[in-house]
């Protein structure tokens, strides 16, 4: 609250972050007020079937602790690097499965502070998007009972698939490119025009999954643009398939 009231009183931009995942930043940074969601927001309280979780809690923990409690819904979610205010907010997936399918009601608050609850009938979902305005508080989610014995071996072979598959331990925004509809996926398509591996400044294409653009070390955000743009053209020029961003990109 505190944070809205000074970026009106100073005119300024502002933005929500909650572990920056899907995010790329430019070099000349955010020109205004960023809003960390983390500690403070991160409530989780089962109540039945219904989860109460708040938007700063990490993704990957909800998984676990729902799993852990019986209750599937979010179980595939491990993987998913960010908090749930972000992944509600953006809709977020993985493995087949959204935050759309469980989400029963979000808390948010407007820009002048206002808080209110959106029913699931008041909020529309669509791929790796949402209608939801402001800032996501918190949220229910509607999940089933399912033995914790069985969700916690789903979850072992998701995160072995995620080593196997995504280059997890290296630094990158996550899928930089949206799956289109109706065709191959993102990566399928930039892996059949030959760019794995392909480089620009300090910025690769992944050779273990080409829809994930790694920073060797040295990379800048211009870096990342300009190969998201390669990417972008050589893609649209060898399969007719323009490719959307899925990564969020901040900054003037």
């Amino acid at each position: 609250m505190r944070a809205l009231e000074l970026a009106q009183q100073r005119g300024l931009p502002w933005i929500v972050l909650g572990l920056g995942s899907n995010v790329l930043v430019k070099d000349t940074g955010f020109p205004g007020v960023v809003i960390r969601m983390g500690k403070g927001l991160d409530r989780f309280e089962m109540k039945g079937a219904t989860a109460i979780v708040g938007a700063g809690m990490p993704t990957p923990i909800l998984a676990r602790r729902t799993a852990e409690a019986g209750f599937a819904g979010v179980e595939r979610f491990v993987g998913i690097p960010g908090t749930v205010g972000g992944g509600i907010y953006m809709n977020a997936g993985c493995h087949g499965a959204e935050f759309s399918e469980v989400v029963t009601e979000v808390t948010v608050m407007d820009g002048r502070g206002k808080v209110k609850q959106l029913s699931r009938k008041q909020i529309s979902f669509k791929y790796r998007s949402s209608n939801l305005e402001g800032i996501v508080l918190e949220a229910k989610l509607g999940l089933a009972e399912e033995p914790p014995a069985k969700l916690k071996e789903l979850q072992g072979k998701l995160f072995r698939w995620r080593k196997v598959g995504t280059p997890f331990d290296q630094p990158c925004c996550g899928s930089t490119f949206r799956n289109p509809e109706g065709a191959k996926s993102a990566g399928t398509l930039i892996d059949e025009c030959g760019l794995k591996g392909f480089t620009i400044g300090g910025a690769m294409i992944s050779t273990v999954h080409a829809n994930y653009f790694i920073n060797k070390g040295n990379a800048t955000a211009s870096d990342v643009l300009k190969l998201i743009e390669h990417v972008r053209k050589t893609v649209a020029k060898k399969t007719g398939v323009t490719l959307e961003l899925e990564c969020k990109v901040i900054g003037s």
